[in-house]
């Protein structure tokens, strides 16, 4: 049997033919000059990221601005191009391995730092697929990702979070409950593909009108995330299930 692909973009294939989440996928494909210029032009900004790998690295931000000038931004650190090939080859030189290119999505903000939201979705043999475990990360001072370790973030309790953050006009349920309605709707479609998983942690954001995204599917999540929650219920049972 062949071995199955763990690309970000082959995880990405795989939710977008259901359409019931295709509109929660940020539009994604290959790094190339063609498929940046076309995003360049569509988005006001633009994530350019590994097609492999975890923890946020190697993430790059790009921030349309006026005159066509583009706010390169990697870590905390940021550089101002002009012009879409500027762009493209200051990007070339930064990308060494395969990447994707994204609409970056506004996330919600907590004191001007954005969050997204970790969801833990398993299953025991023989039984449906139920989420364990949410909460939120929240990227440390001056950075665009929110991996705590590397942006020396936070995670905060999901509640608190959306009380906390610029998310106007949704009640902080119904965002939860849209939360888990997509992580299961997604972990189902994925485990059509990745058919001897059971468990997956979903990156999922919020933007500032509540609406719900998936950024990413991790098949290994760390799940000591939620061992820094005051609250360890969570981690008890996504334990519980990973026996």
């Amino acid at each position: 049997m062949a071995k199955k692909s763990k690309s970000k973009l082959t995880k990405y294939a795989v939710l977008h033919k259901s359409p019931a989440l295709a509109g929660t996928l940020p539009n994604t494909r290959l790094f190339s000059k063609r498929s940046l210029y076309k995003f360049l032009d569509r988005y006001k900004k633009v994530i350019a990221k590994p097609a492999s790998g975890s923890g946020g690295a190697g993430v790059i931000l790009i921030t349309g601005r006026r005159h066509s000038k583009y706010r390169v931004q990697r870590g905390t650190k940021s550089r101002t191009t002009h012009g879409k090939k500027e762009t493209y080859r200051y990007l070339r030189k930064k990308v060494k391995s395969s990447y994707l290119v994204q609409r970056g999505i506004s996330l919600a903000r907590i004191h001007g730092s954005p969050f997204d939201v970790r969801v833990m979705v398993q299953r025991k043999p023989g039984e449906a697929w139920v989420v364990t475990g949410m909460l939120a990360k929240v990227a440390g001072r001056g950075y665009i990702i929110t991996n705590v370790k590397r942006s020396g973030g936070k995670v905060l309790p999901l509640a608190t979070a959306i009380r906390c953050s610029t998310i106007k006009g949704t009640s902080g349920s119904a965002i939860m409950a849209c939360l888990r309605r997509v992580a299961l709707l997604a972990a189902h479609r994925l485990a059509g593909y990745y058919t001897k998983q059971r468990f997956f942690g979903l990156d999922m954001g919020i933007d500032s009108s509540g609406k719900v995204w998936i950024i990413e599917a991790n098949l290994r999540p760390d799940i000591t995330l939620f061992l820094k929650l005051a609250d360890k219920t969570m981690y008890h049972t996504i334990v519980s299930y990973r026996k």
